[in-house]
């Protein structure tokens, strides 16, 4: 995927296009400067995971070299996920996450794809509604597993 222009409204020009290894650091400061974004128990090499899983369905949003949006979608076969969206906060309300969004789907479908879930904060629930996004008929459950590295 080359990068795509962003023009949101009366913005500077911005760039969405396929994360790298190289972006793992800018990609992990604006997670944990966002408030409860960030989750103590990930592991230390989470994004670099994360990057490597989704290949180039795994993308950011630059603005003069900086990172100031981030999402990792997962083409799974069955089904894809959208595990980690975030837009730096001083960024938001701007047309930049849905277009980051709509990004990540338009790539998902070019694929196959025919349904997208995700783990959605509450606050952020009517930002995805907006993009059609709506309950699953299936129920989502999670557990939390013993890691065998925390173990030790």
């Amino acid at each position: 995927m080359t990068g795509h222009p962003l023009n949101v409204s009366q913005q500077k020009k911005m760039n969405i296009r396929a994360a790298k290894l190289s972006d793992k650091s800018q990609i992990k400061d604006l997670m944990k400067s966002s408030s409860g974004v960030w989750q103590k128990d990930w592991r230390e090499n989470a994004i670099e995971i994360a990057l490597i899983n989704a290949g180039d369905c795994a993308l950011v949003v630059e603005e003069n070299g900086m990172i100031i949006g981030f999402a990792s979608f997962h083409d799974c076969g069955f089904r894809a996920y959208l595990s980690e969206m975030i837009i730096a906060e001083s960024e938001q309300k701007k047309g930049i996450g849905m277009a980051l969004l709509q990004e990540g789907e338009k790539i998902l479908s070019e694929r196959g794809c025919c349904l997208v879930v995700a783990d959605v904060f509450p606050p952020a629930v009517g930002f995805y509604e907006k993009d059609g996004w709506g309950i699953p008929t299936s129920k989502l459950r999670s557990k939390m597993m013993e890691s065998e590295m925390r173990i030790r």
